[in-house]
């Protein structure tokens, strides 16, 4: 408590309010207003980052032998994810728990080779010796060095780069005898050899909601696992799902272990945007885009972790250049060769689809939207938003100044399920969605670019909404990316646990190495900090001292909310918006559905 970072935390939220103001946060504004938005946004988020490091370094002080890796999960929810680790040594890896029981574990890389190579001759043997500093050499610390000849007679000398756990060797005698032979007019050779390491991704196993786990490095391969991921051409599987890749249009399939069938998920579709950043509007003429004239399919990764497939799909887009601020007509007749490349990702354990795009984005005035059917019509959908999850019909209610465009928001995920079997998107930033073709299909806007502020009259708005000032920025040009997760389920959104895989998918689990220290100093190699049960937590944070707990029910009756610290019942009050006592809490206390309480521990 007495080093908890209060003031940074305080000057990241002065950013995010400053960033609130509702023209700001939906950049329904001038391009220097978006652009200092987005420079506070990225403030906010390095501050935010060097608050993780630290905490992670705290977190790092367990009971475990050097070079483990301590695994925390920042969220409510018991899971499992992966982690990237790097670990000296070369040759087939894996991890184990602190149970011994190996988890699967994917070498992705290898790292080493030279890491500076020169041929110096008489005195200029002086520029490599300025590189050399006590026990470092080139800003790496080696551990050993060796001085040779090669085939051809020039001397060599060979420095190896010290890992983790190696000696440092102090370079002063070398220096002396190289600078000996420098000043004698010798020809020399220096080469730097890294220390080899492996980068690898490992399943962590079970890792508790807001606790920690310990995973340490072994040599040898990775147990094989039946409940591996692998790639097979177009085609991705693991324990829960199957996905194929459609060669001729790049769309795909998804099918359940539990039934759930959906074909031709992730069309998209681009077509014009004669409206401006407040809201879309079809142009007069237009061209829809809904398949690419050219699919090409690759695996770029293969279990037992994660497996992913990339499609690179090719369409010729309209230019879509609107004219002024009144006119609403795409000029079609200039094409853009669009390259889309998408990467469908499956990992160990995981009930989605991760889905990525990358584009470059050279065109003007369009909306690009990806497609899902559904598997069964529908005559709603179910949004999360701030402390709601937030159910609507088919249609949206319009006036006499504003069309009734059905394209709702979502905060983290939308769901489109008939009550026995439905699909979510889950989705990082994507926050507009619709449901078209009478309840059949769920449309997922990816972009949206406009060259206006405001337009005078667009279709579907007989006014202005804003200023008619032509802006830049929103017809966001050049390279663009979109990233969501495809969750195919049986029952409606709480039955797919849909917060909890929200969580899994946008929520990363941390890792740092252990720093063993006391064990009196130190917390065991696996344990948890706080449990709450009974209802979502939206944050946890510290004031004078004391531990805050915001939570929200998302159960559909009353039922109870129970806190511990430590595996002990935690005490303590539910103040309100002010910090004011209102109830006492002794371990537990009731809520409503969609109550929402902030409490204050002892």
């Amino acid at each position: 408590p007495d080093r908890y970072p209060d003031a940074f935390f305080r000057e990241a939220w002065k950013l995010l309010v400053l960033n609130s103001a509702h023209d700001s946060s939906c950049a329904c504004s001038a391009d220097e207003v978006v652009e200092h938005v987005a420079v506070r946004y990225a403030q906010a988020r390095q501050i935010g980052d060097g608050i993780t490091r630290d905490a992670m370094h705290a977190a790092a002080a367990v009971d475990a032998p050097a070079g483990a890796t301590v695994v925390v999960n920042p969220t409510a929810h018991d899971r499992s994810g992966i982690v990237e680790c790097t670990v000296p040594g070369a040759g087939p890896l894996h991890f184990v728990d602190t149970d011994g029981i190996p988890r699967p574990t994917q070498v992705i890389d290898e790292l080493g080779g030279e890491g500076y190579v020169t041929m110096v001759t008489g005195e200029k043997v002086r520029w490599v010796l300025d590189l050399m500093r006590g026990t470092e050499f080139a800003g790496r610390q080696v551990t050993s060095y060796e001085w040779r000849r090669d085939a051809a007679g020039v001397e060599e000398v060979v420095l190896q780069q010290a890992g983790p756990g190696d000696d440092r060797c102090d370079l002063g005698e070398l220096r002396e005898a190289m600078l000996a032979r420098g000043v004698a007019g010798a020809t020399m050779r220096v080469r730097l050899l890294l220390a080899p390491f492996r980068r690898a991704v490992v399943d962590t196993g079970p890792v508790p909601g807001f606790g920690w786990s310990t995973l340490l490095p072994r040599d040898g391969a990775s147990p094989s696992s039946a409940l591996g991921v692998d790639v097979d051409g177009a085609r991705l599987f693991n324990e829960h799902l199957s996905v194929v890749v459609d060669r001729a249009d790049g769309t795909y399939s998804i099918t359940t272990t539990d039934g759930v069938s959906l074909p031709g998920l992730g069309r998209l579709v681009d077509g014009g945007d004669g409206g401006d950043t407040y809201n879309y509007s079809p142009p007069d003429v237009d061209e829809i885009i809904d398949r690419p004239h050219a699919v090409v399919i690759e695996p770029t990764a293969s279990g037992p972790v994660r497996a992913s497939i990339r499609v690179t799909s090719t369409y010729d887009w309209p230019t879509h250049a609107i004219g002024d601020e009144r006119s609403c007509s795409a000029r079609a007749d200039t094409k853009w060769r669009v390259v889309v490349r998408t990467t469908l990702e499956l990992r160990n354990g995981e009930r989605f689809l991760r889905v990525h795009h990358e584009l470059d984005n050279q065109c003007r005035d369009h909306r690009l939207r990806a497609h899902f059917p559904l598997p069964s019509p529908v005559t709603h959908s179910d949004a999360e938003c701030a402390f709601a999850v937030v159910r609507r019909g088919l249609t949206a209610e319009g006036g006499a100044h504003e069309h009734g465009l059905p394209t709702f928001p979502s905060r983290r995920f939308v769901d489109c399920s008939d009550g026995d079997v439905g699909v979510a998107l889950v989705h990082d930033g994507l926050l507009e969605y619709e449901v078209v073709d009478d309840g059949r299909e769920l449309a997922l806007t990816l972009l949206r670019a406009t060259g206006y502020l405001s337009r005078a009259e667009p279709a579907l708005r007989p006014n202005p909404a804003g200023p008619t000032d032509p802006v830049e920025g929103a017809q966001v040009l050049g390279r663009q990316v979109a990233d969501y997760a495809v969750v195919p389920h049986r029952g409606d959104w709480r039955a797919a646990a849909l917060p909890a895989r929200a969580d899994e998918f946008l929520v990363a689990l941390e890792r740092v190495r252990a720093q063993p220290r006391p064990p009196s100093s130190s917390r065991p190699a696996t344990g948890r900090a706080l449990r709450v049960d009974g209802a979502e937590v939206s944050a946890v944070l510290r004031e004078r001292g004391r531990l805050v707990v915001r939570v929200v029910r998302t159960d559909p009756e009353v039922g109870p909310v129970t806190i511990e610290r430590a595996g002990v019942p935690a005490h303590g009050w539910i103040v309100d918006l002010r910090g004011r006592p209102i109830t006492p809490v002794e371990g537990s206390f009731e809520l409503a559905p969609w109550q929402i309480a902030t409490v204050v521990l002892s």
